[in-house]
């Protein structure tokens, strides 16, 4: 064990070691994120092709190994993890306190500290650790052992300077992401579209390599426009009822929006599946119009808000009581309506990419991929909203219809 994990002598030979296993730290982080993504991720803070991280460990785990020699291999297995798991900690602490930035988080796992560590990760990167070092290092310490140290110090001192310019690059940018996130975390309401997604194409790597970056970034970006759309149903509340009767100037223009969907023959299948305290179709008028009536005020894209909430439930089944075709009873229709959905409505109508988003990850954080669009997440919260009203008997039905809590009657379905 001691001569597999013998630290090296000379600093060039140290710089090559810590290169290789930076390099096959990157191999692994983009296998594993490219395999779970489906796309190919350049992996890790670095631009380059060496994930810091992993070289600094196979140092330790080197120098573990010389100090080491002649003890009982779960002794040397222990303190391995020991190490590791402490300089895991401390890269995720100094990100944290550096950047503002979790770069990763344990905080769903067991055994966790601070959501830096967990157990099972830590059992996981100690037993590839003392794999890593009894079979492959011997060939890496041969492959290292063909360069005279005149060489290797060349290299150590080219791979220096190569270093020191990716860390410069890669610091400047998670230091201007942080920037622009600010301003974006501020400004999300009032900006357009397609600066919020310049703000993500520039950034598109980080968030890839970074998984946690992207989820953390869109939670902030969705509590931010929560924040806002509960002030305002919170504001129309009161005026819900009358502007479903239709009485308003904002109506009309409303039905003009969605006139074509609402007067389409499979669309008003809707009205006979029931749905929370009256019908799909009806839920469905209120979630678009109440979409409409928030996207407007906020100078968002209205029309595609209004097209996409009418849309966003359009399944010709009974989500209660269910054996159809679109979905088995096995299937859970909370997870698998958005794509139901979505397969309808591009089968009957003409969708944007906006609307399209609204269809499909209306149900989120249920459904796993984030809404694209602020529409998507005002569609979203306005969803919920008003499926807890209804539910609760709170709410009229459109035309200014109401029914009591428990008086529901649920719709029998037959085949169309």
């Amino acid at each position: 064990m001691g001569t597999m994990m013998t630290f090296p002598e000379t600093p060039g030979a140290a710089v090559a070691f810590f290169a290789i296993y930076a390099f096959f730290g990157w191999l692994v982080e983009v296998a594993y994120r490219s395999a779970t993504q489906r796309r190919f991720v350049n992996a890790g803070f670095l631009f380059g092709p060496f994930v810091p991280l992993y070289g600094m460990g196979a140092l330790l785990v080197l120098a573990l190994g010389s100090l080491m020699a002649g003890w009982h291999p779960a002794l040397v297995f222990l303190a391995i993890g020991v190490v590791l798991t402490a300089l895991e900690y401390l890269f995720g602490f100094l990100s944290e306190r550096l950047f503002d930035l979790t770069l990763w988080d344990y905080s769903a796992n067991r055994f966790n500290l601070h959501g830096r560590v967990c157990l099972l990760y830590s059992v996981a990167w100690t037993a590839l650790a003392f794999g890593v070092s009894v079979f492959v290092h011997p060939f890496v310490t041969r492959f290292v052992g063909w360069f005279d140290e005149q060489a290797l110090r060349w290299f150590a001192a080219a791979f220096a300077v190569y270093y020191a310019i990716d860390i410069a690059f890669s610091v400047a940018a998670v230091l201007d992401f942080r920037r622009r996130l600010t301003f974006l975390l501020a400004n999300f309401v009032t900006l357009a579209n397609p600066d919020v997604e310049r703000f993500f194409d520039t950034f598109r790597r980080l968030l890839r390599a970074f998984p946690n970056l992207n989820r953390q970034l869109t939670a902030n970006l969705s509590e931010n426009l929560k924040r806002r759309i509960d002030d305002l149903l919170a504001s129309v509340g009161a005026r819900i009822q009358d502007e479903l009767k239709g009485r308003t100037p904002a109506y009309r223009e409303y039905k003009g929006i969605v006139r074509d969907i609402l007067d389409h023959p499979e669309f008003k299948r809707l009205k006979e599946f029931y749905h929370h305290n009256s019908s799909i179709y009806e839920h469905a008028v209120r979630v678009s119009f109440l979409s409409y009536r928030i996207c407007r005020y906020l100078n968002l894209d209205y029309h595609s808000a209004a097209r996409g909430g009418l849309l966003h439930d359009f399944f010709l089944y009974d989500w209660r009581n269910h054996d159809e075709p679109d979905l088995a009873r096995d299937k859970f229709h909370g997870i698998h309506h958005p794509r139901i959905a979505l397969e309808n409505a591009t089968a009957h109508f003409a969708i944007n990419d906006v609307e399209r988003d609204i269809i499909v990850k209306h149900m989120w954080p249920l459904t796993l991929t984030p809404p694209r669009y602020r529409e998507s997440f005002v569609v979203g919260c306005v969803d919920k909203y008003l499926a807890s009203k209804e539910l609760l008997g709170e709410l009229p039905l459109p035309g200014g219809r109401r029914k009591r809590p428990g008086r529901a009657r649920r719709v029998r379905t037959g085949p169309a």
